[in-house]
This record gives structure tokens, C-alpha cells and sequence, in this order.
């Protein structure tokens, strides 16, 4: 699932590999292979990719998402306990 990434992690692995390998330029992956990513974030992914094999290019963030509930719970804790906002982080 692709959740807002412009590409998967194979679809990465596989441009970076047209890119080292084969030598298709970032041009030539841009406009013939659907490479939507600028050149500078499509550099570091690929100096990443070659330091760190697979690994390098997999992003690890997510958004968090928590129910009403736990939302909630915390906002009551914060107003009625005081607990300051960085110890319920």
C-alpha cells in the first residue's frame, strides 16, 4: 500500500537499478517510466539505496491514527490531571 508515497519501495528499487545498472537517465526515467520525484530527492534515494541496500530507501514515519476514545482520554487528562502535553505524548 502506497499511503501518500509517491512510489512503492519496488518501484524505487526498480528505477534506482534502471539508474545504476542500466544507465537510464533521470530524464529518461522521469518521461518514459513514470518517475514522479525531483532530481535532488530521487539523488539522495539513491545514495541511500547504495549505502544501505534496500533498507535505505524504506521510510519508516507513519501517521498515527487513534480512535475518538483514546483522543479523548487524553484531552481529560491534560484539562482535569494537568498533565503536561509532552508526558502524554
Amino acid at each position: 500500500m502506497r499511503s501518500n508515497r509517491k512510489h512503492t519501495i519496488d518501484e524505487l528499487e526498480r528505477y534506482i537499478l534502471l539508474y545504476l545498472e542500466e544507465g537510464v537517465s533521470f530524464k529518461e526515467l522521469s518521461k518514459e517510466h513514470g518517475l514522479s520525484l525531483t532530481d535532488s530527492a530521487f539523488g539522495q534515494k539513491v545514495l541511500r539505496y547504495q549505502e544501505h541496500g534496500l533498507s535505505g530507501i524504506q521510510t519508516t514515519a507513519r501517521n498515527n491514527q487513534y480512535s475518538k476514545e483514546i483522543k479523548e482520554t487524553i484531552v481529560r487528562e491534560y484539562f482535569n490531571a494537568g498533565t503536561p502535553i509532552k508526558q502524554l505524548a
